[in-house]
């Protein structure tokens, strides 16, 4: 009877331990980050600009802004952990290969290599891992309200759940 008591705690210690582990964000591994980061000074952003036929940009904002940028190096195995941004993040691949999931429909993998863009919104949820053999190095850039202290550029997210990807 004590053989079996002690079974089934061991067996919900376990479980528990599962669930506290999805349930708070998870933590990047083999990531670095070089931050560059300051207010926008000069004027609010109002371009509307076509490049040529198809191709256009229009940036609009207002009030205090904050623009960040980082180049980050992943090595081989690592993982950003499951996160959003507080603002739009536009992020390019220098070199190296990123395999990115998105919350909702965790086990499809998205595949970034150099040269590519992409951007994420601020309630996108999402986790980036480097599966390749070589570091991927990637710049990233935020835009952001200014705060003191400074807004977090990431925001730990829990898993979305079993099956995802960690």
């Amino acid at each position: 009877m004590l053989r079996r008591i002690t079974l089934v705690i061991v067996v919900l210690a376990v479980l528990l331990a599962f669930a506290v582990g999805t349930a708070f964000g998870t933590a990047s591994s083999g990531v670095t980050a070089e931050t560059a980061r300051g207010t926008l000074v000069d004027r609010p952003l109002d371009v509307n600009w076509h490049f040529g036929p198809g191709s256009k940009i229009k940036l609009q904002s207002s009030g205090p802004m904050e623009v960040a940028y980082q180049r980050i190096v992943a090595t081989p195995g690592s993982t950003f952990g499951w996160h959003s941004h507080p603002g739009p993040t536009i992020v390019t691949i220098l070199s190296g290969t990123m395999s990115f999931y998105h919350a909702e429909d965790c086990t499809h993998k998205i595949t970034y290599t150099a040269g590519q863009s992409f951007s994420n919104m601020p309630d996108e949820i999402h986790l980036a891992r480097n599966e390749g053999t070589v570091d991927l190095v990637v710049y990233a850039s935020y835009y952001l309200p200014p705060t003191t202290p400074l807004t977090p550029l990431r925001i730990d997210q829990p898993s979305p759940g079993t099956g995802c990807p960690q």
